[in-house]
Parts: C-alpha cells; sequence; structure tokens
C-alpha cells in the first residue's frame, strides 16, 4: 500500500510540471494556433536563469523566480512580434500560416540550444537551495523541491483559469477563439491579444523550468526534452483546454510513475504513448472533448 501511494504522490507531483507546461503551449496554442516548436526550450533558459540567480545570490535567488517569468514571457512575445506575426496576419488560411510558423519556432529553438550551449557548455549543471531533501509523511518520500514545485504550479494555473474565465481579458480571448473576425470587428485587438498570449505560454514554460532546475540537471536541451510530451498532453486533454492540459499532466505523470515501479524504467515513455493511443481511439478530440476550449 506504502508502495501505491509513493506512486501516487511522486506522479502528481511530477505530473504538475508536466501540467504547467502544457497548459502555457495549450492557451497560447488555443488563441493564436501557432504550433510553437522552440516552447520546451524556454523551458530550458527559466531553468538556467534560475541556475545563475542561485549561483549569484544562494537560495535567494528563488525570490526572483517571477522576474524570470516576465522576462521569459516578453521573450515569448518579441518572438512573435518579430518573426511570426507577419505570416500570421497575412496567411489566408491556418494551413497557409503553419509552414513557416513551424520553420521558424524550430530554428528559434535550435538557435537558443545553440546559444546556451556557447554560453554555458554542454555539461550538466545543478543548484543546491533550501529545498533539497525531502519529507518522510508515514512511509512516503515526498521531495521538498517537488511538493513546492507542484504547489506553485497548481497557484500558477489557478491564476490563468481565473483570468481567461472571469475576466474582461479573458473574455476577448475567448470571443477570438469563437470568431476572430466578430472579435475583430467588436473592436478586439486580435494581434495584441496573440501576442500576449503567446506570452503568458511561454512565461509558463520558463516557470517551470525554474522549478524544474531546484530538482533537475541542466544542459542546453533539458527542456527540449520535455517538447514530445507536452504536445501529447495537449492532445489528451483536449486541443486549446488549458484546465484538460493541466489535469492530462498530472494523469501521465502518474502513468509514467506507476510503469517505472511496477513494469520497468525503460518502458515509461512506452506507457504513455500507449495511453496517448487508447484515448485518441476512445475520445479523439481528448479527455475534455473540445477542439477548442478554454
Amino acid at each position: 500500500m506504502t508502495t501505491l501511494v509513493q506512486v501516487l504522490v511522486s506522479g502528481v507531483l511530477v505530473g504538475g510540471l508536466y501540467g504547467i507546461i502544457s497548459s502555457g503551449l495549450s492557451l497560447s496554442f488555443g488563441i493564436s494556433k501557432i504550433a510553437n516548436f522552440a516552447h520546451a526550450d524556454f523551458v530550458t533558459i527559466g531553468m538556467y536563469s534560475v541556475v545563475v540567480l542561485v549561483g549569484a545570490f544562494g537560495s535567494l535567488g528563488l525570490l526572483f523566480l517571477p522576474l524570470v517569468v516576465l522576462a521569459v514571457g516578453g521573450l515569448g512575445v518579441l518572438m512573435y512580434l518579430l518573426l511570426l506575426r507577419r505570416s500570421h496576419v497575412t496567411a489566408m488560411n491556418e494551413d497557409e500560416a503553419h509552414l513557416p510558423q513551424i520553420v521558424v519556432t524550430a530554428g528559434v529553438g535550435i538557435f537558443i540550444q545553440s546559444l546556451l550551449l556557447s554560453l554555458f557548455s554542454s555539461n550538466d549543471r545543478s543548484i543546491s537551495t533550501i529545498l533539497d531533501g525531502s519529507w518522510n509523511l508515514a512511509g512516503v518520500s515526498v521531495s521538498k523541491a517537488q511538493a513546492v514545485a507542484f504547489v506553485v504550479s497548481l497557484a500558477a494555473f489557478a491564476v490563468i483559469a481565473i483570468v481567461v474565465n472571469r475576466t474582461e481579458f479573458g473574455r476577448a480571448l475567448r470571443s477570438i477563439v469563437d470568431d476572430g473576425e466578430a472579435a475583430a470587428a467588436v473592436g478586439v485587438n486580435r494581434a495584441k491579444m496573440v501576442a500576449i498570449s503567446i506570452g503568458i505560454g511561454i512565461g509558463l514554460a520558463g516557470l517551470a523550468g525554474g522549478l524544474l532546475a531546484t530538482y533537475q540537471t541542466v544542459n542546453p536541451t533539458s527542456g527540449f526534452n520535455y517538447l514530445a510530451m507536452a504536445f501529447v498532453v495537449i492532445i489528451l486533454g483536449g486541443l486549446g483546454s488549458i484546465r484538460g492540459a493541466f489535469i492530462a499532466g498530472i494523469v501521465v505523470g502518474v502513468v509514467q510513475q506507476a510503469t517505472g515501479t511496477y513494469v520497468a524504467l525503460d518502458l515509461q515513455n512506452v506507457a504513455i504513448w500507449v495511453l496517448f493511443l487508447v484515448v485518441l481511439l476512445v475520445r479523439p478530440n481528448g479527455l475534455f472533448g473540445k477542439r477548442v476550449a478554454l
């Protein structure tokens, strides 16, 4: 029984980070329809930012995490305005826009990896903070860093959900999803909303990266390892659903941990792909059933 509880706790804690990475991608994709193949590389930027801050200020460097989120989100906005906006706005339809978006975002991802490689080398880096170690609760080991990361991720998800569903800004975002032309006709600045949504989504990636750095080693391709996972999670949760992405992230985390414990570590990712295929067969639109739903 203790082993089962350990699997569930570990899976939920890991899945919370999957959820927040994927929620950011799902939010920006739901608004912009841009498949951002550089999304996970912004996770790496968040990781290195925290490594540098903790190296300079010790554990107090973690207090600068909100600034990391803002800075990484700002980079996302710049990426859209400088590299994606023109093709996104001038495309006659979504199909016409996808190819240049894929090429550009993939190129940005390669650029980020190359830049980080030149700045920090390929060596793995790690940090030591007050979050090192774990608690032992009735025989169940709970990593301090993972627990804090999950709580912060849950709080970030709650804030984003409230903003999207209960504010005027959120209603403007939803109007773009429902009918972009009608939203523009009533004064919604679509380009501005798309830029902000991408900034928020990539900012969440930076947040996830900063949290991951407290308990994982970092190298220039660390974030890229989460790219396929993020796309799997948002499809499982339902394209465009931030709630679905967060919950699906937790489900994936639990499945991954259960497979590693009860079957074999080497089969963790295989189990996720099996889950992915089963869900697509049973619910083609994902767990939450709508193609685009905030």
